[in-house]
């Protein structure tokens, strides 16, 4: 499907499988009220690159500069990661990527299987070789951001000979490598604090908040797509969603707490 009358919108898989016109919406919402703190729109299909202007918006919306995130994996890399400690922000969210994929039965060895040696600028292998540094390069990311990778490799006669080759590597001709990030410690650091007991206890409640924002847009507000054509309509509109949703947020206890009011008297009478 295509929209001749909104070039803004670019084009993307919606969740229905459905090659459309698509923008991407980004919500910030307190762990502890329903209140949204920071939204936008983005002219993009997917979340790439979506976090530091959304840590921006909610500074510029709220006056206050965020110390915790809820995200999800999407949300988790290592320029985030190193955005996140530039602004001294937590993030909480679990680390997915190729590299330190659990590795299934009969599959190389992962990267998590090799040790690095940071006085040695190289790797160790699970035999105990070491893959030294090759090649580096910089690579471009979605949403333009780039970041510096480093190859290293072992030694290819040394990798044939290995006991261990079949476990660890399926070239026939050079040695085993891997990828090294520029943001490789804060990941490493990342993924040790997302194990521990009390990450996880706090990750808990993005489950609980964040999803129930899109479930309320959705189904009580019936914004399923946008009536708008162009960003700033679309991001008009969104606003105003956004807008009344906070209301209602400060309006229910307001109203609760006139209810516990009037009926407080006839109890009293009541009782009397």
């Amino acid at each position: 499907m295509i929209s001749p009358s909104d070039p803004e919108a670019p084009l993307g898989l919606d969740k229905d499988g459905v090659f459309r016109p698509l923008y991407t919406v980004q919500t910030v919402r307190d762990v502890e009220s329903p209140l949204i703190l920071g939204y936008e729109v983005f002219a993009q299909a997917s979340d790439a690159a979506t976090l530091p202007p959304m840590l921006q918006r909610s500074q510029q919306l709220t006056g206050r500069r965020l110390l915790e995130l809820l995200v999800d994996s999407g949300y988790v890399t290592g320029m985030d990661l190193a955005e996140c400690a530039d602004q001294g922000v937590t993030l909480y969210g679990p680390w997915k990527a190729n590299d330190w994929s659990t590795p299934k039965t009969g599959s190389p060895f992962s990267k998590d299987q090799f040790t690095w040696h940071g006085d040695l600028d190289a790797y160790e292998c699970p035999a105990g070789h070491l893959l030294k540094r090759v090649s580096g390069h910089t690579r471009v990311c979605s949403g333009g951001r780039e970041v510096v990778e480093w190859q290293y490799r072992g030694d290819a006669q040394t990798c044939q000979a290995c006991p261990l080759r079949e476990q660890c590597t399926t070239s026939q001709k050079s040695g085993r490598s891997v990828q090294r990030s520029e943001h490789e410690e804060l990941i490493e650091a990342h993924r040790a604090w997302m194990e521990t007991a009390d990450a996880k206890a706090v990750y808990r409640l993005r489950g609980q908040t964040i999803e129930l924002v899109f479930a309320d847009v959705k189904e009580h507000r019936g914004l399923r797509r946008f009536s708008g054509h162009g960003l700033a309509r679309v991001r008009t509109e969104f606003a105003l969603e956004v807008l009344l949703h906070n209301l209602l947020t400060v309006h229910r206890p307001l109203r609760q707490r006139q209810n516990a009011k009037a009926i407080k008297p006839m109890t009293e009478k009541i009782a009397a």
